[in-house]
């Protein structure tokens, strides 16, 4: 990047630290000015002062130059707000404050306008801390102190005593204020809804600075001041700005489509594969750009948004970085990962809230989309096509891992291509934390590029060109990139078949898969915020942020929710998950992982799950097959449901936990586990008159259980009748949907205290 568009990055970026250090101490002067001083006694960059203490609309000065970069970042203010802030008082004002300022507010929950129903929800005021439990929104009002802020100021300024604030510590300061002020709100107004974040605030400015600039740079404008101070209304009409995506196909299939025992100890490893290719795509985009992970605006389960110039030399890089892109994958995935580019351009008015319609919204990301769209029902060009029926036919033999025909090796007495051996060395490495590019040893993961996964100690030992570090925030590591993943592991995969038994060697010895994810994300994303307010709420910081929301969920808490279970987490992405374990965990865990879903999104978006259930030995592509028709089961239930074992057992959530998990499975365990000559034999008897239901199966149920009753131990009889007359409620119920939750209980207790 140029230094001018560092300098600018940086400005645009601290613009409102001055908030911070003004709720820290009180002090009752301009943001502007309180950020600025704090600035010049930290470091000694001019230009970035200068856009710190210019960038409000009624405090520039004369002093600045037509060409200043101050301007820029005013009007990528104003745009990032959805605002114009042109007319706002100040927050330090001594008239305005006591009337529409709330100085210590905690951050609104972004939920609370999100769907029909408003809500009034408020985050704990704390630091974004990876390790600690998840920060859910309540209705608790529970303000910031100036000693939070102080925390947090001090945090920042000893953060950045030893910055340069150059080029590669521009990731370094992105991390530093994600993890300080995700919970900080941008705006303490009254009159508006606090629910966007001082981090994603600050991260929005400068991508729209950034994007700026480069627009305004392509056309040779430089008088900043006209085209961006005083005709703002005009510049707010102009189509600067591209919201370009990818989506990257063939990840499902690409994971799970694996053959051979072995390739159970690669499956985490090409989940995880992906993950950092979707990162690796974003970051090598960027660098083409002369961008940095401002514009990045989300990037997650194969997915990306940005948000760029409207400039033909931006689509030009666009196009030719998809067409070297799937050259790469191509060359080394033949057909079976494709990743497709969409843009569409846009001016500030179509997303500013108070300039635009909810659907003029939409349409911005429904252009990147169809473009999508279209790329993937058409994805290769004539000349391609000819060289791929050419292809694959030279040789009878086929990788044994994922039938690949290309670049075939011999690897541990297996014939295997060159990405598979490339994932056995990287499976070994997927415990470190720390992954380095480099230009020519590792996985392939880009033309020209290896990841490796490394130990911090030996960083210093290679050549690398970027970092990425595993769900931590590493500011002083350069070029450190945090990525979110959900990573928890407990064992070996098919170790968690003979860990279903408990420590007197009962439970059936058998592992289970579930699939899951969040019911119609893709309408939500695209209109979760339209429905309140004629639309008003429907900004692109409500979007990034809603997004950032999922990825905190399911690439980190997840792994908190996991904790202590016999499972392995195989993919997160952005709202869907595959998870193997011992089937009491993965049960447990499904279930505690909806009841948080719901907790955190404030019951706004619904999951589906399907759980299947597996011998050890059970390939993983049949594993992943059948139960994604098990989630497909649950979707099929009007969604919000869960499908265990079999669609014969498919319920709604809420029956499942409340009827099922906790009432009817906690039941039979407490007589069965008071009776002991209560065998299987009785439990398999009393499965089979459910499924037979009937009046005169309803005459032998009586007969059977006033038999047994008769047989009872005189100590034992109060306990059984007890049981008799439930049981009896459940088989009688008018509608199937006792019988059937008692069905599934039985059976669950059944496998439970089987021996096999």
């Amino acid at each position: 990047m140029k230094k001018e568009k560092i300098d600018l990055f940086y400005g645009a970026l601290l613009h409102d630290i001055g908030k911070v250090i003004q709720r820290a101490t009180g002090e009752r002067k301009k943001h502007a000015l309180v950020g600025a001083d704090w600035f010049d006694e930290i470091a000694d960059n001019q230009v970035i002062s200068d856009q710190i203490r210019y960038h409000m609309a009624n405090y520039q000065s004369d002093k600045l130059g037509n060409d200043h970069l101050a301007y820029i970042t005013y009007i990528a203010d104003n745009i990032a707000s959805g605002v114009d802030r042109r007319q706002s008082n100040e927050e330090s004002d001594e008239d305005a404050s006591a009337k529409i300022w709330d100085t210590y507010t905690n951050q609104a929950d972004i939920f609370n306008v999100f769907g029909a129903q408003t809500d009034k929800r408020y985050f704990k005021p704390t630091v974004l801390n990876l390790k600690s439990e998840p920060n859910f929104a309540s209705a608790t009002y529970e303000p910031f102190s100036k000693g939070d802020y102080a925390a947090i100021a001090t945090r920042i300024k000893n953060e950045l005593a030893e910055f340069e604030f150059n080029q590669a510590q521009i990731d370094s300061l992105l991390n530093l204020f994600e993890a300080t002020l995700s919970f900080v709100p941008s705006s303490t107004n009254t009159k508006e809804i606090a629910d966007i974040s001082l981090a994603e605030h600050s991260r929005l400015t400068a991508a729209f600075a950034l994007a700026i600039y480069d627009y305004l740079e392509d056309k040779g404008r430089h008088n900043y001041k006209e085209d961006l101070f005083t005709k703002a209304s005009a510049f707010y009409e102009e189509e600067a700005f591209l919201l370009a995506s990818f989506d990257l196909s063939g990840i499902q299939d690409f994971i799970y489509n694996i053959a051979t025992s072995g390739a159970a100890k690669q499956l985490k490893a090409r989940s995880l594969y992906l993950d950092f290719m979707s990162e690796y795509i974003a970051d090598s985009l960027l660098d083409k750009l002369g961008l940095n992970r401002a514009n990045l605006l989300y990037v997650g389960g194969g997915h990306a948004y940005f948000v760029l110039a409207n400039t033909e030399k931006t689509v030009e890089t666009l196009v030719q970085f998809e067409k070297d892109f799937n050259q790469f994958l191509l060359a080394n995935f033949q057909t079976r990962l494709y990743v497709a580019f969409g843009w569409g351009s846009f001016a500030a008015k179509d997303i500013m809230s108070e300039l635009n319609s909810p659907e003029s919204y939409r349409q911005v990301y429904q252009k990147a989309s169809r473009m999508i769209s279209e790329k993937k029902i058409s994805r290769y060009d004539y000349q391609t096509l000819m060289l791929l029926n050419r292809g694959g036919k030279s040789s009878e033999r086929e990788c044994e891992i994922c039938h690949s025909v290309e670049n075939l090796v011999s690897y541990h007495d297996q014939k295997v291509c060159d990405i598979c051996r490339s994932l056995y060395q990287f499976s070994k490495e997927i415990a470190h934390d720390h992954f380095i590019i480099t230009e020519n040893e590792g996985l392939p993961i880009g033309p020209n590029a290896f990841l490796k996964g490394i130990a911090f100690e030996k960083l210093s030992q290679e050549d690398f060109s970027r970092v990425y570090v595993k769900n931590d925030y590493k500011a002083g590591t350069v070029k450190a990139t945090h990525v979110f993943v959900g990573d928890y592991q407990c064992d070996e995969i098919y170790n968690y078949a003979a860990l279903s038994k408990n420590e007197n060697g009962l439970g059936i010895k058998r592992l289970a898969v579930v699939r899951l994810d969040v019911d119609d994300l893709g309408a939500a994303f695209m209109a979760g915020f339209s429905q309140q307010g004629n639309g008003q709420y429907s900004t692109l910081s409500r979007s990034a942020t809603f997004s950032r929301s999922m990825s905190l969920f399911f690439k980190v808490y997840i792994n908190q929710f996991a904790s202590d279970k016999k499972l392995s987490i195989i993919y997160a992405g952005g709202d869907d998950v595959f998870a193997i374990g011992s089937w009491q965990d993965i049960i447990s865990f499904t279930v505690e992982l909806r009841q948080n879903f719901i907790k955190w999104t404030n019951g706004k978006l619904t999951l589906s799950a399907g759980i299947g259930l597996f011998a050890d030995k059970t390939p993983i592509s049949l594993m992943a097959h059948q139960t994604g028709e098990l989630e497909e089961a649950a979707k099929g239930n009007e969604k919000d449901s869960i499908s265990l074992f079999s669609s014969d057992y498919t319920f709604k959530f809420d029956q499942f936990i409340t009827n099922v998990y906790d009432d009817k499975l906690e039941q039979i365990r407490y007589f069965f586990n008071h009776q002991d000559e209560r065998g299987k034999n009785f439990i398999y008897k009393l499965i089979e008159l459910l499924r037979n239901h009937d009046r005169m199966n309803m005459a032998r149920l009586a007969y059977y259980l006033t038999r047994l009753e008769e047989l009872t131990r005189e100590t034992d009889r109060d306990k059984f009748k007890t049981f008799k007359n439930l049981f009896y409620s459940w088989y009688t119920n008018k509608d199937d949907k006792d019988r059937k939750e008692a069905e599934l209980a039985l059976l669950l207790y059944v496998y439970e205290i089987r021996k096999d």
